[in-house]
């Protein structure tokens, strides 16, 4: 009679998968992955695929080797524990392909409650298999294991199943890239724990960890890697975040940001080529500096140094070196360029690492404009001027998002403006401040964030509406000409700003000639096309145009005269210069005359006593505004300024 001999399992297959799943783990660990809200599935997945694999293993070189190790109670321990952690790797493919999508992450419950039914009928299939089969068999020479791997391997493939399947459904929720890897990676997954089914039976090889770990070494790859940069030695943004997540407020730091500010290299031929090698030799020269520091790039020309020094000497040392590299590549470059150094010590409640960059980014702004080199090492005034301006930014884009009309953080304020005419106030002038807490935050502080951030058409929307409700109330009992609001020069660019301004003026019972915009300078130059398209269609509505801050622009004489402006409006430090200076006087009686006779209205802001006073009426102003005047007050206040209208 011929004797069947037990051919041993080949596992090789889970090796590899083992070596795999720990060169994945090891680079998570010794990296700065970007941990999105993902990502805890991808780490936690490949941990207990690297468990997994090793108890996989002990179960094969078991099955190998019955005589010398085989112990029914561990064995069966063992294959039970290999399904409890199978399951666990099937709920963090499934709820990491899932919860990439938004929409999925809103239906948590649901999906929690479906895979607690998918894991129920896993395990009473598990407990039917031991009951039928034992999930194993003793053979002369070894164990058969074909039930367990062939019970697992279908259960894989249901998942698969199910996965694509929720995906398929939720596909107009799902990047594109995330359709593409589950419509390619499934079909894959599946003929792969297909041909296990038929392999462990015929071949006796077991290779079902090449099923689950690619997933998760895929998803690492292409969502949340930063890899370093082969040239420049450095992380991009995300290892920053990533590695300011893990350690700020736990260690001291001290980061060094530099930016490296290049000339139009492209005017430069052949000294291209020479610039990119300068550029990775600075960068070696900057790995050289002891103690050695960790580099990220965060742009092109931006990059930011994380030092771990003892101490605050130790600190300017390195800056220093750092410094001492750069000033000896702009005397070695062909190509000259200037650089931003701002360093300091990591401030221990900055709380974010998003808020630990725009902390240095801000200060480094202070510098964007001057062509020279600097460096900067950070003051204490430096964080509470970002603090301010942190809070301002984080209530503008609340305001942005809940665009409530009556919003109670913006407030309006108004400047009655003296008609030299009629010898009283016609018109005033809204003017903004914002109110975060219990401060009130001027304009010159908060607008240049708001057009900065894009918040700015919000805020113009919130003050349109309160001024139009202002002038509703005062319509029937106050005899006034108008009141103006200024619109920023980015807002009158838009193309959907005529819609949104004129929606909310409509809503109101009054002459729209009532409601007046004022602009600057700079709308006119910058976007002059587009601001005068805007500028015709609200003109034809009925709503007038101030030119605010005349004089300290770009603008000749020939682009006003062809704008549809109704008011001139002369900054202040053209009346102070020509109060003291003979020219300017000459100059600015020459443009008063010159407007005048092309029909245009003249006003002159900044008036603060009677010697400026007396010299805008000498000159011909049409209309005076300034505290010489009125003081800005609550619009409400502005019907003390109006004349009453006589009732009969």
């Amino acid at each position: 009679m011929e004797e069947n001999f037990f051919i041993p399992y080949n596992y090789i297959g889970e090796i590899a998968g083992l070596v795999m799943a720990g060169l994945i783990l090891l680079i998570m660990l010794y990296t700065s992955p970007k941990k999105t809200f993902v990502y805890k599935y991808v780490f936690r997945g490949t941990i207990l695929s690297i468990v997994s694999i090793l108890v996989h293993i002990s179960i094969l070189f078991v099955a190998n080797n019955p005589d010398e190790y085989y112990n029914s109670f561990l064995f069966i321990f063992q294959l039970l524990l290999f399904l409890v952690l199978y399951n666990g790797i099937l709920y963090f493919i499934f709820s990491y392909v899932n919860m990439m999508s938004i929409v999925r992450r809103r239906q948590r419950k649901e999906f929690l409650m479906m895979y607690s039914l998918l894991s129920a009928i896993y395990f009473i299939g598990v407990i039917v298999e031991i009951a039928a089969t034992r999930l194993y068999s003793l053979e002369l020479g070894g164990i058969d294991i074909t039930h367990f791997v062939r019970f697992y391997s279908a259960a894989g493939i249901v998942c698969a199943i199910v996965c694509m399947n929720a995906t398929i459904s939720n596909r107009p929720n799902v990047a594109r890239i995330i359709w593409y890897c589950v419509i390619t990676l499934v079909p894959v997954e599946i003929v792969l724990l297909a041909s296990q089914i038929l392999s462990v039976g015929l071949f006796h090889t077991v290779y079902s960890a090449l099923s689950y770990v690619p997933v998760f070494t895929l998803g690492y790859i292409l969502f949340h890697s930063n890899p370093y940069d082969e040239t420049t030695g450095s992380q991009n943004v995300y290892g920053l975040v990533a590695y300011l997540d893990k350690h700020i407020g736990k260690r001291k730091m001290y980061i060094c940001y530099v930016d490296l500010k290049y000339p139009n290299v492209e005017s430069f031929g052949d000294l291209v080529d020479d610039l990119f090698l300068k550029g990775i030799a600075i960068c070696r020269a900057m790995e050289a500096i002891k103690p050695a520091f960790k580099i990220f790039r965060v742009s092109e020309s931006k990059y930011v140094n994380l030092i771990e020094a003892r101490d605050e000497k130790q600190f300017l040392s390195v800056i220093n070196s750092i410094r001492g590299v750069l000033d000896g590549a702009k005397a070695d470059f062909y190509v000259p360029f200037n650089y931003v150094i701002v360093s300091g010590e990591v401030p221990e409640d900055i709380g974010t690492p998003t808020k630990c960059r725009q902390f240095f980014e801000f200060v480094s702004r202070r510098f964007k404009d001057q062509n020279s080199s600097h460096f900067y090492v950070i003051k204490p005034i430096d964080y509470d001027d970002f603090l301010e301006n942190y809070e301002i930014s984080v209530a503008l884009e609340d305001i942005r998002n809940r665009l409530d009309l009556e919003d109670e953080r913006v407030l309006v304020y108004a400047q009655p403006i003296y008609s030299v005419e009629t010898g009283s106030f016609r018109v005033a002038e809204a003017l903004t401040r914002l109110k975060i807490g219990n401060q009130i935050i001027s304009p010159d502080k908060f607008i240049p964030i708001a057009e900065a951030s894009g918040t700015i058409h919000a805020i113009t929307c919130i003050v349109l509406d309160k001024v139009c409700k202002a002038v509703e109330s005062f319509s029937d009992y106050y005899d006034f000409d108008a009141i103006s609001i200024n619109i920023s020069s980015r807002e009158i660019s838009q193309d959907n700003v005529n819609d949104d301004l004129m929606e909310i003026i409509e809503k109101y019972d009054f002459d729209v000639s009532k409601i007046r915009f004022e602009i600057t300078e700079s709308a006119m130059f910058e976007n002059f096309d587009r601001a005068n398209d805007n500028m015709h269609y609200l003109t034809n509505s009925g709503i007038q145009f101030y030119l605010d801050d005349f004089g300290t622009g770009y603008s000749s004489f020939e682009r006003v005269m062809n704008c549809p402006v109704k008011t001139i409006k002369f900054d202040k430090a053209l009346l102070y210069k020509s109060l003291d200076d003979n020219r300017m006087d000459d100059i600015m009686s020459y443009m008063i005359e010159v407007f005048k006779k092309n029909g245009f209205v003249t006003l002159i802001e900044g008036v603060e006593d009677e010697s400026q006073s007396q010299y805008s009426m000498e000159r011909g102003f049409d209309y005076i505004q300034g505290y010489h005047y009125a003081k800005p007050e609550p619009i409400e206040n502005m019907k003390k300024y109006f004349s009453r209208k006589n009732k009969y």
